[in-house]
């Protein structure tokens, strides 16, 4: 009787443990490639915002309203980029920008802030800008950086990125729209 061992020769195992480790091998950088182009695209989509303008036409253009309708050194809820634009071109203030080294609790006054944007719970949204004695929130036509991300737009075509909330402003028991040009909204807290 012929056993299955005997037919197997030294170069043929040799052969089958080199098909093995490199099968090993390359399901392996298959699997690390997968993992690094997953991190490279978020890597990119968060590189591309700084990339994109920060202040938009609409946004500069709304500075007439703001100025024309609500008093100096009124608050709003903005991100970073919102309030230095709000604070240098009409002298109101934003939940965040201007003099970080005299705020108190920044890192918490961003997570509140980037928290505002992406709830959709409209009391929570309500309640975080009180917090900061805001009474207008600037919803801007672009991507938000309120510090430890960026937040895209519910309109863009973008998959898997974070966006802010904008449905949780329609809820008229604690906002009202009160300027709009195009996708650039302001709101007013009731």
């Amino acid at each position: 009787m012929v056993s299955l061992a005997s037919f197997i020769t030294s170069a043929q195992v040799r052969v089958a443990l080199a098909v093995l480790v490199y099968g090993v091998a390359l399901i392996s950088s298959l699997g690390i490639a997968y993992f690094y182009n997953e991190d490279m695209n978020k890597g990119k989509w968060q590189a591309d915002a700084w990339m994109n303008p920060v202040i938009t036409q609409e946004e500069e253009k709304s500075m007439e309203w703001v100025r024309a309708n609500t008093p100096e050194r009124e608050t709003f809820v903005t991100d970073i980029f919102g309030g230095e634009h709000l604070m240098g071109e009409s002298l109101r203030e934003g939940t965040e920008g201007g003099d970080w080294a005299i705020i108190p609790n920044v890192v918490a006054r961003m997570g509140d802030v980037n928290e505002f944007y992406k709830t959709s719970d409209s009391q929570k949204a309500y309640e975080i800008a009180r917090r900061y004695n805001a009474n207008y929130v600037m919803i801007p036509n672009r991507e938000v950086f309120a510090g430890f991300e960026w937040l895209f737009p519910p309109w863009t075509t973008r998959e898997g990125v974070p966006l802010y909330d904008t449905q949780k402003l329609k809820n008229e028991q604690f906002f009202e729209l009160a300027y709009k040009d195009g996708n650039f909204e302001y709101y007013k807290l009731k």
